[in-house]
């Protein structure tokens, strides 16, 4: 049976509503959506109107812009803004240096080794359960006392909530190797979860890296901040790496994207020699 419910018309984004729309994603986020890309801002403001029942931009930017209510319905904009399309050990080779900088520390170490990490953009949780699942492995193989814990945060409520769920595609296996599969229980023929011993290495929350300045006593022995720098312009990128480095414990990695930030250095970060790989070192 199909819907006599009429589709709601919604008129495309003048040029004043697009400068407006996109200086908000700006202001809040730091995202940055040029002239070209437009259409993509304009088809997700229009289906997430067409939802709740909106027609025209200015009442629905006053809903946004309207108490607890709007901050809700805004994480859910954000959600609809943001790409989430991630995998499995998405880079190997920066995994690979991840799990290379893990067993060295475990190498040095006399005692007791506690290891954290944090997935700066965790989206759906793939990439924090991989750092999760690699590191489980790599306790495994030593007789050192070693802890590890991951940190994985989104600018996205919507997209945290999905990780805690941890519920996945039986199609995403294919880009987990095996020998991390025993981390992995099968739900149905469809769906598999993480462990459990996994899940209780993780803690999940939401963070905008527009505030990635602010005081904080955490420190990490592996920052992940891959795929999301891309949508912020050049100096943007530069103040969040920037505050990024206060987060390091002595001896830290920055693992980025390869092609996401040019000729960034800082003077308490030395470059990592390891090729396909793009990542600094803390001094």
């Amino acid at each position: 049976m199909y819907s006599n419910k009429p589709i709601i018309q919604i008129s495309p984004l003048t040029e004043v509503e697009y400068l407006r729309w996109s200086g908000l994603l700006a202001e809040r986020l730091g995202i940055i959506v040029p002239k070209e890309r437009k259409m993509f801002l304009q088809s997700k403001i229009w289906s997430r109107m067409r939802e709740i029942g909106y027609t025209a931009y200015d009442k629905y930017w006053e809903y946004i812009n309207s108490g607890i209510e709007g901050n809700l319905e805004w994480s859910q904009l954000v959600d609809r803004l943001t790409v989430h399309e991630t995998s499995f050990f998405r880079h190997k080779p920066s995994f690979e240096l991840v799990k290379e900088d893990m067993l060295r520390k475990i190498h040095l170490s006399d005692e007791t080794l506690k290891y954290k990490m944090w997935s700066v953009s965790c989206a759906t949780g793939e990439e924090a359960y991989s750092l999760a699942m690699l590191a489980s492995n790599a306790c495994q193989n030593t007789d050192i006392k070693t802890y590890f814990g991951v940190t994985a945060t989104d600018v996205s409520s919507p997209a945290v909530a999905l990780a805690k769920q941890a519920i996945y595609s039986a199609e995403k296996m294919a880009n987990i190797d095996e020998e991390y599969r025993n981390n992995l229980v099968q739900l149905n023929d469809e769906m598999f979860t993480v462990k459990d011993s996994i899940k209780k290495r993780m803690a999940f929350g939401v963070f905008n890296l527009l505030d990635v300045n602010r005081p904080s006593n955490i420190k990490y022995d592996v920052i992940y901040c891959q795929n999301v720098l891309m949508y912020f312009e050049k100096k943007v990128r530069e103040h969040i790496l920037n505050g990024l480095v206060a987060y390091l414990n002595r001896d830290g990695l920055l693992v980025l994207g390869q092609t996401e930030i040019n000729a960034w250095s800082h003077p308490k970060m030395n470059r990592v020699n390891k090729n396909r790989t793009l990542a600094f070192r803390l001094k």
